[in-house]
């Protein structure tokens, strides 16, 4: 069962890591890139479950692939591990991690920020104005 579910394990981990490759533009190591923008990314939702689990998983698998012997030998995988690998690789797919909900939240508040300072403006502009016109208008009165 052992070999089963390291296999399967691996199998997931590599499958997510394309998936991260692809949303970061990155060759190799997507999940190390993920990692490290959710470790910059303090505010992203869930970032305190899923970054020790990401941590985790990146670290059995350089176990897996570098340390020799350690495919057969590694017994700290459970199969709700392979199912949260393959629930968050789709979770990514859908936009709903906690980076694409941090990006979403960072760019909706960007813009309400380009509004508000729209809105400032154009009111002063306004009150400029009308201060203007009731000064042109007192002098022709």
């Amino acid at each position: 069962m052992g070999n089963r579910l390291n296999s399967a394990f691996l199998s997931a981990y590599i499958e997510l890591d394309k998936v991260c490759c692809l949303k970061f533009g990155a060759a190799t190591g997507g999940i190390t890139e993920y990692i490290n923008r959710l470790i910059t990314a303090r505010f992203a939702p869930d970032r305190d479950d899923v970054l020790p689990r990401l941590v985790k998983y990146r670290n059995i698998r350089n176990r897996m692939a570098h340390e020799e012997g350690a495919f057969g030998k590694i017994d700290e995988i459970a199969k709700a591990d392979v199912r949260w690998i393959q629930g968050f690789k789709k979770a990514m797919q859908k936009k709903r991690d906690p980076i694409s909900l941090y990006l979403r939240k960072t760019r909706r508040y960007a813009r309400r920020r380009r509004l508000r300072k729209v809105l400032i403006i154009a009111a002063l502009l306004i009150l400029v104005l009308g201060a203007a016109a009731a000064f042109i208008m007192s002098k022709f009165m």
